[in-house]
């Protein structure tokens, strides 16, 4: 039985543009949703959403739950006599998924469309053809003829850039898009701000995750509203397909949420062990199945936010999601229910 999600409605989240420093349309969308709710809501220096309950308590530290807003991108780096762009990737991109992929540059004049383009296999040398594309040799073709006319349609150094890909259903419950890492986290905050409106809790929109060594929006955010707790609702690796050894990625897809215990190999968020022992009680009760994960190569807002103000005890809860960091993740409607559930969960629980 497929999951009663409004599947436009996560459509709206992933195909929203917003790389890291340029998360505008994806933060109005959250903002508009969570005021419409009745949370009172504000942006803080740095651009985060600040979502306030109606139950908020300034005289209580509140639970705060949290997604980041920004996705992998680009920015403009050069423009050729010939009108093509040259770019810089701005988060964790893997070189080998940039060619032939469509694009969108943000430019003050509005959106443009845009392809990354390579030689086709007629005109590539044997030679060639086993070797990955470097990102400095790539270009994005806008259809301009000079650099004179791509400036006329509006291009500057260190526009924006973000992937083209609508949201599509899979089988089994499962959907596939851009930037699921992590629209589905803020698709979950609104779901889960539903549920939580007489609880004293405050609900963020981060900003700048992809680019930040557990620093930017939401450790901005965290220091401003010294917290009980934090909750990061963010994506994790799965490793249930062929090119991964079970070893590599325990992970799998439709088994729950991912517990994220260790990230970055214990330089970033190490959970709090009573946390820890709140998250797996609340599951355990709830009926909820969970997966527990150790992270080596990657990390969370919650390692933004962990040693704050003489410590806030943190910990990502995140939706499995196979191909992180392309326009083609995988996940299951079924398991970000199940995340939701979890952190609504432990929120009525209580304070910690």
């Amino acid at each position: 039985m497929a999951t009663q999600f409004d599947f436009e409605e996560i459509a709206r989240f992933t195909e929203a543009f917003g790389i890291p420093a340029h998360e505008e349309e994806i933060s109005e969308l959250l903002k508009g949703r969570l005021a419409k709710l009745g949370y009172k809501v504000e942006f803080d220096m740095m651009g985060d959403v600040i979502a306030y309950s109606p139950a908020f308590d300034k005289k209580s530290k509140p639970m705060v739950i949290a997604a980041h807003m920004d996705e992998i991108g680009m920015l403009v780096k050069y423009v050729s006599k010939k009108g093509f762009l040259k770019f810089a990737k701005i988060g964790g991109i893997d070189s080998r998924m940039l060619p032939n992929q469509r694009v969108i540059v943000k430019t003050k004049k509005g959106k443009i469309f845009g392809v990354i383009g390579t030689k086709p296999p007629h005109v590539t040398k044997a030679s060639e053809m086993d070797k990955a594309y470097d990102a400095q040799s790539m270009f994005i073709d806008i259809g301009a003829k000079s650099d004179k006319e791509a400036r006329k349609m509006g291009v500057e150094i260190g526009d924006p850039i973000s992937f083209e890909m609508d949201l599509a259903r899979l089988g089994n419950d499962l959907v596939t898009g851009k930037a699921l890492d992590d629209r589905i986290g803020c698709f979950a905050l609104v779901e889960i701000a539903k549920r939580l409106k007489a609880k004293n809790v405050v609900i963020v929109g981060t900003v700048q995750e992809e680019v930040s060594t557990f620093g930017k929006g939401a450790m901005i955010s965290a220091w401003n509203l010294e917290p009980s707790s934090f909750i990061a609702v963010d994506t994790s690796v799965a490793g249930d397909h062929p090119e991964m050894r079970e070893e590599d990625g325990a992970v799998c897809l439709g088994k729950g949420p991912a517990i994220t215990m260790v990230e970055a190999s214990g330089r970033g968020n190490v959970v709090d062990k009573r946390l820890a022992a709140m998250v797996l009680e609340t599951a355990k009760k709830l009926k909820i199945p969970c997966q527990l994960e150790v992270v080596e190569g990657g990390a969370t807002d919650a390692s933004s936010v962990y040693n704050l103000k003489g410590g806030i005890p943190s910990v990502a809860i995140c939706v499995p999601s196979r191909y992180i960091h392309s326009n083609v993740s995988v996940c299951s409607l079924a398991d970000l229910k199940r995340t939701i559930d979890l952190v609504v969960g432990l929120a009525l629980k209580g304070k910690f």
